[in-house]
């Protein structure tokens, strides 16, 4: 990559003042670590903004510009749990640890571990909780496609694990069929 593209992928045109530079760079990867912290992880939209943060490493190296933030280390994640509510519940702690510690940091080549970390973690809980919850895949329920971005609030999800009624079974359906739609579309 030469200085001009690095230019063009900050959108910035000429003269360029190296303090700008660093503040789109900034702003670059403040976007992508907000979007990383507030929105459901889906896996196909973290890894585009992963490619981002990799182009965004790579305009750093050439424009010899240094991001803002301390390095950060990824934490200590727990383990998936053993039953339905140890995975749901240890699930949504590793995501709030992980986006707690990348919260310290807009270098691009940490959030893209964070960003690969997130996307490799949710794979597994989907895997994981498809796995667990075979007795509602059988069901007789014909649901429309549930949006990727649609999760089920993490308390609404024990809630309805625990519990027995028809209602709380529709939320474990909706949310195995909108965990498999992501799941079909990933990349063996």
């Amino acid at each position: 990559m030469d200085t001009g593209t690095a230019h063009a992928l900050l959108g910035l045109s000429e003269p360029i003042v190296q303090e700008n530079a660093m503040e789109r760079l900034d702003a670059e990867a403040f976007a992508v670590r907000d979007h990383f912290m507030r929105q459901p992880v889906v896996p196909a939209l973290f890894r585009s903004r992963v490619n981002r943060l990799v182009q965004l490493s790579d305009v750093a190296r050439v424009l010899n510009v240094e991001p803002l933030g301390a390095p950060v280390e990824l934490p200590i994640l727990l383990p998936s749990g053993s039953n339905f509510v140890l995975l749901v519940r240890n699930h949504v702690e590793n995501i709030r640890r992980l986006r707690t510690s990348m919260a310290g940091t807009l270098d691009p080549d940490i959030l893209v571990r964070f960003g690969n970390a997130m996307c490799n973690l949710q794979i597994r809980y989907m895997e994981d909780f498809l796995a667990l919850s075979m007795d509602s895949a059988n069901l007789d329920l014909k649901l429309d496609p549930i949006p990727a971005r649609d999760e089920v609030d993490w308390q609404t999800l024990l809630a309805s694990i625990e519990g027995s009624t028809k209602e709380a079974q529709l939320v474990i359906v909706k949310e195995r069929r909108r965990m498999a739609q992501i799941l079909e579309r990933e990349p063996s």
